[in-house]
């Protein structure tokens, strides 16, 4: 091999992992040769080919300037190529100049150096189509660049494993794209952090202290009373050291949280970490952050410290992750950096500078800001200039104070505003000394905007305390204002305290939802308990989420179900809140018809396993004084949890003691429902086909008598899946045929009903029963507007086993590749959804699983696992050409 100064390029095709999806590998393949035909007749003359890998090239050129004039050949000869399959090939190309010394024979390498990683780095950062360079290939090559060749300066680019950053070039070749995007280096590393409402005001000197910290601390704690800035600093620090984590930045919200056992699924949830029903979210979270560069910014801390030692554990995962935390106490774990974080700069008001000098004053202009927000034309006058610095000083600086504060010269002058806020702080302070003086300040700000409140105002402000991230319309009427007992109507009360700052407003599905921040909660549950409201309010609070739950359910099956599913998705903390309350007092019954209400909102969304967790607290309260039926409802629930995670004992024992209720309670519907819920157990976790289908004989003659017509369809598609059980080409076609006439029976009726869960698992059915009787495309068909029905919905499980259904057929039709990245597709969508229903289909019907696959096919079911859920569900209902099964 060539030694000496040498030119090193590296090239590869973008997307070549998309492109072979899509294509296949046989047609993959063709692709794949017509390009490196085309590289190396490029490169010919004066390049030396080192190796290939897959669709890479290792090429050296002894001359810088051949390295130029071949990469502006290869270019343009692949714009003018026409690629087989009609695909789309861009190819990215990146060299660097140096020293080449050849590897030695034990050293199993081509070359040794770091001008060899160099040039890989250099590629990397570039998109399809684009040659990058170095400096020194640049300056060696400029003066012989060849005919319609230029270089375009790109700056200074700091690369991945490099200790330094690299001034960058771009080769401009005419007749080919000048202009992409920016290129992917570390100064683009990927963030994760939301995106904030108002501008940052100040805080240079402490942005500069937190990446100092930062860089020889990895976790840094910032420590403070409530509205001191510390999630807003903690993101700016974020923001500026984001490009040294290759990995990614995220935001991990906590303040919803109070429970310590959420905090590791409350960061797999951020980190988007899928975690099974049977996975521990800890185990999960410390694998996938394991030897990452990765930032963590964990926010609002303080109220699960018993948490802190999940931090630990998370560190101790990868040497190079680091974390920023929020919290109003330290962490108290190994390594912790604790960060005070300071007030604003003041002015004193006792020496005030001249205008200019005091609207400079960090706390100054964050109170000219955000009163400009209310009010566009105010500004810092020699009147106003003096009650603006006592406010601002007498609110010790903190952001939220002075935001509060500031909002009010919507109706009130700076120098109107001070006797009030003065009167304000010394009530609080003569009435509250046995708080730290960093809260009574933070307090009196609250305080005083709760003073300017009229009385209807006060008791609306105090009761959506109780609310957790704040609440819809209908819920904060039905807590804080049933029956007009405000005395005004309840939007004309909200508008006061979203115009005092005290409430804010956004839009959930077309409708509005009001929420505090966390602070001006508490303030406001203070305020409750001061009333002596609160143990009503938060029994108002419990009965409306059961309100809302029990109406959601009966529309979760049917057209409204997307509408319904969000609007709990969106209210998710009130409802815990409110679960978490009646069964904290005992009150079995009202817990009971919550899990009822609610499970197939969690099993449809994903929440297996902590409905689980709920339903085994409800199961643990005393049903002494429960109705049976309603007790009969709570094993329902639990019932059908256990059944969709897979965990058939105790699905078995509480759909047992659910049927034992409803035929001692219950009338024919709730018997026939219970007789056909238990089925399920039987006949396909626990193979007794026999004992089900008498279950669903007993479920649909009662269901006949009472002339339930959608009732009988569903014991007809229980009927249909019991008797299609089992592996394609070993089932009777007797057997498939009476099979397929009672599916079709349930289609029928759901066709002609409302509920889409019934007839998107009814088409999975027949889909099912048409591949195993190799009618293909009326299976692809089924599937497809199941997928459909299941898409809309966002129904996980659901999609998870259409994806599953798909690698079926496409092992049908020979497509092994297809087959095994679907695979994988389908075990990572129910990983997300936290089912154990894939695993025992796939048992029943000996479809093939992940351990079946041979070693080739491992790259393809990877690469399933990989997908983007909508990328993933459109990949397995692609049409396929094939009609009959390939020999195999």
């Amino acid at each position: 091999m060539p030694a000496g100064t040498l030119t090193f390029l590296f090239t590869d095709i973008e997307g070549s992992t998309k492109l072979q999806t899509e294509l296949g590998t046989d047609r993959y393949q063709d692709v794949l040769e017509t390009h490196t035909r085309i590289l190396r007749d490029a490169f010919k003359d004066g390049g030396v080919e080192i190796r290939v890998e897959g669709d890479a090239l290792f090429v050296v050129f002894p001359v810088a300037a051949k390295a130029v004039r071949a990469t502006a050949a290869a270019q343009r000869a692949l714009a003018a190529a026409t690629f087989p399959h009609g695909a789309t090939v861009r190819v990215r190309m990146g060299m660097h100049t140096g020293e080449g010394r050849p590897a030695t024979a034990d050293a199993g390498a081509d070359y040794v150096g770091i001008d060899v990683n160099r040039a890989a780095r250099v590629a990397a950062a570039g998109h399809g189509g684009q040659v990058l360079l170095t400096d020194a290939t640049a300056t060696l090559a400029r003066p012989d660049l060849g005919d319609g060749v230029s270089i375009r300066d790109l700056g200074e680019f700091r690369l991945k494993d490099l200790a330094t950053p690299e001034h960058l070039f771009q080769l401009v070749i005419t007749g080919c794209v000048p202009d992409f995007p920016p290129l992917r280096t570390l100064d683009r590393a990927a963030t994760f952090l939301p995106a904030q409402p108002s501008s940052f005001i100040g805080r240079e000197r402490e942005i500069a202290e937190g990446q100092r910290l930062l860089e020889k601390a990895r976790l840094v704690t910032l420590t403070g009373p409530g509205g001191t800035g510390k999630t807003r600093l903690s993101l700016r620090i974020a923001e500026e050291a984001a490009n040294g984590f290759g990995d990614g930045t995220f935001f991990v919200p906590l303040a919803p949280i109070t429970d310590p056992e959420l905090v590791p699924s409350t960061i797999a949830h951020s980190l988007g970490v899928q975690v099974s029903g049977s996975e521990a979210p800890l185990t999960r979270v410390i694998d996938h952050v394991r030897g990452k560069q990765m930032l963590l910014v964990l926010d609002n801390f303080e109220q699960i410290l018993g948490a802190a030692t999940v931090v630990g554990q998370l560190l101790g995962a990868s040497p190079v992750l680091k974390v920023i935390a929020s919290s109003r106490a330290p962490l108290r774990i190994a390594g912790e950096q604790e960060f005070p974080v300071p007030p604003l700069d003041l002015p004193d008001p006792e020496r005030l500078p001249a205008l200019e000098v005091l609207a400079q004053s960090d706390a100054v202009r964050l109170f000219v800001e955000r009163a400009m927000a209310v009010r566009p034309d105010f500004r810092v006058t020699p009147e106003n200039a003096a009650p603006i610095a006592e406010i601002v000083y007498r609110l010790d600086g903190l952001p939220l104070a002075i935001e509060l504060a500031a909002a009010r010269v919507k109706v009130l002058t700076p120098q109107a505003m001070l006797p009030k806020l003065r009167q304000g702080l010394d009530v609080l302070a003569s009435t509250a000394r046995d708080l730290p003086e960093r809260q009574r300040t933070l307090r009196g700000a609250i305080e005083w905007s709760w003073n300017l409140l009229e009385v209807p105002e006060r008791r609306l402000f105090a009761r959506l305390g109780v609310f957790v991230s704040g609440g819809m319309l209908p819920q904060i009427e039905a807590v804080g204002c049933p029956g007009g007992e405000l005395g005004r109507d309840i939007l004309e009360v909200l508008s006061a305290l979203v115009e005092q700052s005290l409430v804010r407003q956004s839009e959930v599905g077309g409708e509005p939802r009001f929420r505090m921040l966390v602070t001006i909660g508490e303030f406001a549950l203070e305020k409750l308990a001061e009333s002596g409201e609160r143990d009503e309010i938060a029994e108002r609070h419990a009965l409306a989420y059961l309100a809302l739950a029990e109406e959601a359910r009966t529309h979760l099956q049917g057209e409204g179900q997307k509408r319904w599913l969000d609007l709990l998705e969106a209210d998710h903390d009130n409802i815990r809140a409110a679960l978490d309350w009646a069964i904290g007092r005992g009150r079995a019954e009202h817990a009971s018809r919550m899990t009822f209400a609610l499970w197939r909102f969690w099993q449809v969304r994903g929440h297996l396993t902590e409905a689980a967790q709920w339903c085994d607290r409800v199961l643990a309260l005393g049903f002494e004084n429960v109705p049976p039926l309603v007790r009969m409802r709570a094993y329902e629930a639990a019932g059908g949890i256990a059944y969709w995670r897979g965990d058939i004992p105790k699905g078995l024992d509480t759909y047992a003691k659910a049927l034992e209720l409803a035929d001692a309670h219950g009338d024919l519907e709730d018997q026939a429902n219970a007789a056909y819920n238990l089925a399920f157990i039987y006949g396909v976790p626990l193979r007794d086909n026999d004992r089900a289908l008498r279950l669903l004989d007993t479920a649909r003659e009662k269901w006949k008598r009472v002339g339930n017509a959608a009732g009988l369809g569903r014991a007809s598609w229980g009927v249909a899946t019991f008797l299609q059980l089992g592996r394609r080409g070993e089932i009777d076609p007797s057997v498939l045929e009476r099979a397929l006439a009672a599916a079709s029976e349930a289609l029928a009726v759901h066709r002609a009903g409302t509920n889409r869960f019934d007839l998107a698992w009814s088409l999975h059915l027949t889909g099912m029963i048409h591949l195993k009787m190799s009618q293909f495309a009326k299976a692809s068909a089924d599937f497809r507007e199941a997928a459909s029905i299941f898409e809309a919905d966002n129904d996980l499980t659901g999609l998870g086993i259409i994806a599953s259904d798909s690698a079926e057929l496409a092992g049908a039709q020979g497509q092994r590749e297809k087959q095994a990245t679907l695979i994988g597709l389908a075990y990572a969508i129910s990983r997300r959804a936290g089912t154990g229903l894939l695993g025992d289909i796939s048992r029943q019907d000996a479809r093939t699983k992940p351990e079946d696959l041979a070693p080739e096919l491992r790259p393809a079911f990877e690469r399933g696992g990989a997908m983007d859920l909508t990328a993933g569900i459109a990949y397995a209902l692609e049409d396929s050409a094939a009609t009959t099964p390939r020999s195999t």
